[in-house]
């Protein structure tokens, strides 16, 4: 009878086990996985101008995509996604002053972006500043403590500039 009971006992045990086990996988892996912005402090929706904007990125038409940002911003001026891409799209074009402003202003709505943290961190490089981009690839470290894409990009980014070479971000 004992016996049973323990055959029971540790049957449930194990299960919970199981659960748990599986139920921190799976949160890991959405960690892991990273999203653009911080997550307590979601952008909420997104405009059909910003999803243009992104489709323009994606064909290197950033002057065309800024247009678009800036329609975007109208109706979400405290989306650092946003932010985000206008500076991208800034220092694609080279004009690095207004990327850097950019830059700053979506640390400062979401001081955990990835995606600013590294592409401003790509911008340092530009500008030769190791220092700062380094920086930020510890500030992403910490973020991405289970590593990201962000991360392993930048990361990518030092060492081809401490080789002399040019990023391709």
């Amino acid at each position: 009878m004992e016996s049973i009971l323990l055959y029971k006992i540790s049957k449930k045990l194990i299960q919970v086990c199981s659960i748990i086990t599986c139920s921190f996988l799976l949160s890991t892996a959405a960690l892991a996985a990273g999203s653009g912005s911080d997550d307590k402090k979601s952008t909420g929706t997104k405009s059909n101008y910003y999803y243009d904007a992104v489709k323009l990125i994606n064909n290197k038409s950033y002057e065309a995509a800024v247009d678009k940002l800036f329609k975007a911003e109208k109706n979400n001026s405290n989306d650092a996604d946003i932010y985000n891409y206008l500076g991208f799209s800034f220092r694609k074009m080279g004009n690095l002053d207004k990327a850097a402003f950019y830059y700053e202003k979506a640390l400062t709505i979401s001081p955990k972006h990835k995606g600013a943290l590294e592409y401003q961190g790509e911008m340092f490089l530009t500008q030769g500043n190791l220092k700062l981009a380094e920086i930020n690839l510890k500030k992403l470290e910490k973020i991405c403590f289970l590593g990201c894409k962000e991360e392993k990009m930048l990361k990518k980014s030092i060492m081809k500039y401490n080789k002399g070479q040019k990023s391709s971000y």
